[in-house]
């Protein structure tokens, strides 16, 4: 079933409310529609993203981009890859609400209603994931740091922007400060690649936002042996013969 939320819940009006509200009252200088809007944001994100990957917008053309908490932002919409999959616990609101916009010519966004700690993908599976201004808003970020470092393949990337300071609230309930947010990129087995710091705020209650590429470090985990389940099969064949 989709997950529809207790409006009567702060978190969830403050989450949902803000994008209506802002739809409808709050669009800054970019372009005169809330759609225009989302679509310049998209493109500064893009460039702002491959800047970090020290590369041109076209080196995505081939690849998997995972978005997490995209909100209904359209994060991906302007992005030129081969598969862009949007993440978010609140997608089906958005869409009922009418909030979620149609991507560029040619590309699609995969919209999957479900959080981040539970990632419905295949280990290994994307080249990139955005993470921009959704970690402190969820409880447990370790967790979806897990599942991030899980789907994203050895050469892949994580690019995070968070905001930084202040006091938890309803839809914000986790307070980062930069030494907590690499202390905790560290323990989840990430290496810090580039991080900017004291960079513009998503939100007006944050003091600051920083901006941090990792890529996962290299980990014994657990592989399946081909030929010895093929050797138990077998073995089962041959009992079953008797």
């Amino acid at each position: 079933m989709p997950f529809i939320p207790d409006f009567t819940d702060p978190r969830y009006v403050d989450e949902v409310g803000w994008f209506l509200y802002h739809e409808k009252y709050g669009r800054d200088e970019f372009g005169g529609s809330y759609d225009a809007e989302g679509r310049a944001y998209s493109r500064l994100l893009l460039e702002e993203v491959v800047q970090y990957l020290k590369q041109e917008p076209t080196w995505l053309e081939d690849k998997t981009v995972v978005s997490i908490g995209c909100g209904c932002s359209g994060d991906l919409v302007t992005f030129p890859s081969r598969l862009k999959i949007a993440i978010d616990p609140l997608l089906y609101v958005y869409q009922q609400l009418g909030l979620l916009m149609p991507d560029e010519a040619g590309s699609a966004t995969v919209y999957l209603s479900t959080g981040a700690e539970e990632l419905p993908l295949l280990s290994d599976y994307a080249d990139l994931v955005i993470c921009r201004n959704a970690l402190d808003h969820m409880h447990n970020p370790a967790v979806a740091l897990k599942e991030m470092r899980r789907i994203l393949n050895k050469e892949g990337a994580l690019f995070l922007s968070v905001d930084l300071g202040g006091e938890p609230t309803p839809d914000e309930p986790t307070v980062f400060s930069t030494d907590s947010l690499e202390a905790l990129l560290l323990q989840e087995q990430f290496e810090i690649v580039d991080s900017v710091r004291d960079e513009q705020p998503h939100s007006a209650w944050r003091p600051s936002s920083t901006r941090i590429m990792v890529r996962k470090k290299t980990q014994n985990g657990r592989t399946l042996d081909k030929e010895e389940i093929l050797r138990r099969y077998t073995a089962r064949l041959g009992e079953q013969d008797k």
